[in-house]
């Protein structure tokens, strides 16, 4: 793709050669509109993305040019980038030549030739997005901002830019019909709630955390929140701040945060958080995925193997008398649009047998010096027998003997090979050998 701002200045006579080298007198055409599509609205230091239309009725197009002048105060253009017309105009592929830049403090200039052969032409439509620029908005809140397409000589340009469309075929340039778009300043951007689980499935009987996230375009105070699961499948075990909510009041955390996992209503939890009740000025951060809080999710043993979700409710009540807990965001004497969206797990059916840890005599989830003592009083004193032989079957070997206490001092105190799993964390044997294992203490 040919790309310099200076061949956009030359755009006229580039599209004025496709008129099979017909003079290029340019006239008013009703039926080719450039419009604006500015729903998007930002308060002031904002940005948005406005979107450059054409509807185009009135019959095929080679090219297009436009100019769209920066004339006010009250926005800056920071950035601009094709629309999805300009990526299949060309019988589905990209316009052979398709160039837009933004003049600093000037505007933007896009320029369009379909095909440089004439095969292939835009054929007629609406609402085709040709360009999407970025604006960032500098006027005060509660007004609203004029943007409108034009023709300029920008500085970037070695000549003047025109906003105009080419048909094919020997027909000369049409001055589309040009409306004007209206940003308005002050307006609230959305706010969107997610979680997430940080796998995709959990045994039966084990447990996995999913995280929540905010993607916060502006600071806010502090918010409230319900989540629900199905307590046929999942049980909360804990649930702890996010890195958004420490990292307030130096370390210290919000000064107010209620979490509630019993509410009224149906199985979840309740969250309000307020950054600060003595400082009006404290705010929690904007940022993208900024971490609300974990949540810690236990597979009962009788959970159901499948598919299970949490999501977002405005429905839970966390005390008898209380309303229910709506969800929002809150900007001091406003609050934000918010979406949110849940997440699912697969649940899988646990191993059989008995979870614990090898080596941990006593079932207090460690092991010490305490632990190859009872194993040797066991074996050789009448000391007690666990209610787990297999933790004493060091090596995993099938067979308990004076080889595994000895395993275990050696790990202990002379560096040698841990316990064979399952050691650090709570699982089942891997091994199908004849020793018992009727309970065990040391695993949630």
């Amino acid at each position: 793709m040919l790309s310099s701002p200076r061949i956009l200045g030359c755009l006229t006579l580039i599209l004025c050669a496709i008129c099979t080298f017909v003079p290029c007198s340019v006239t008013v055409a009703q039926d080719y509109v450039f419009s604006f599509d500015t729903s998007e609205t930002a308060p002031s230091g904002g940005s948005v993305d406005v979107r450059c239309l054409l509807n185009n009725p009135g019959g095929n197009l080679a090219g297009w040019s436009f100019a769209i002048c920066q004339d006010s105060p009250d926005f800056e253009i920071t950035n601009a980038s094709n629309g999805a017309v300009v990526e299949v105009a060309n019988g589905g592929a990209p316009a052979a030549f398709q160039e837009i830049n933004v003049c600093a403090g000037e505007g933007v200039i896009q320029g369009v030739v379909v095909d440089f052969v004439g095969v292939n032409t835009l054929p007629p439509g609406v609402d085709y997005e040709m360009a999407v620029i970025e604006v960032l908005l500098l006027g005060a809140d509660d007004t609203v901002v004029p943007i409108q397409y034009c023709n300029f000589f920008f500085t970037c340009a070695s000549s003047a830019t025109e906003t105009l469309v080419v048909p094919p075929g020997g027909s000369a340039p049409f001055v589309p019909t040009q409306v004007e778009g209206l940003i308005e300043i002050g307006g609230v951007p959305p706010f969107t709630l997610s979680t997430a689980f940080t796998t995709a499935s959990v045994e039966q009987a084990s447990s996995a955390d999913a995280d929540v996230f905010l993607n916060a375009p502006l600071p806010y105070y502090g918010f409230s929140l319900g989540m629900t699961h199905d307590g046929s499948q999942l049980a909360i075990s804990d649930v702890t701040a996010g890195s958004s909510l420490t990292a307030l009041n130096g370390g210290a955390g919000p000064e107010y945060l209620l979490v509630d996992t019993d509410p009224v209503g149906a199985d979840g939890l309740v969250v309000a958080c307020l950054a600060s009740i003595s400082d009006a000025l404290t705010t929690l951060p904007a940022g993208t995925e900024e971490q609300l809080m974990t949540v810690t999710y236990n597979a009962l043993a009788s959970a159901t193997p499948g598919i299970t979700n949490i999501n977002f409710s405005e429905e839970l009540i966390p005390a008898a008398g209380s309303p229910a807990t709506p969800i929002v965001i809150s900007l001091g004497s406003t609050a934000a649009i918010v979406s949110s969206s849940g997440d699912s797990i697969e649940i899988t059916e646990a191993p059989l047998g008995t979870p614990f840890k090898r080596g941990d005599f006593d079932g207090n989830g460690g092991v010490n010096l305490a632990d190859p003592i009872n194993m040797l009083q066991y074996l050789f004193s009448n000391g007690p027998e666990p209610s787990c032989l297999k933790i004493i079957d060091i090596d995993d070997s099938g067979v308990i003997q004076l080889n595994d206490p000895v395993l275990m001092l050696s790990y202990l105190f002379s560096g040698g090979a841990a316990p064979e799993a399952p050691f650090e964390e709570c699982g089942i044997d891997p091994t199908d050998d004849d020793i018992s294992c009727d309970s065990y203490a040391g695993c949630p």
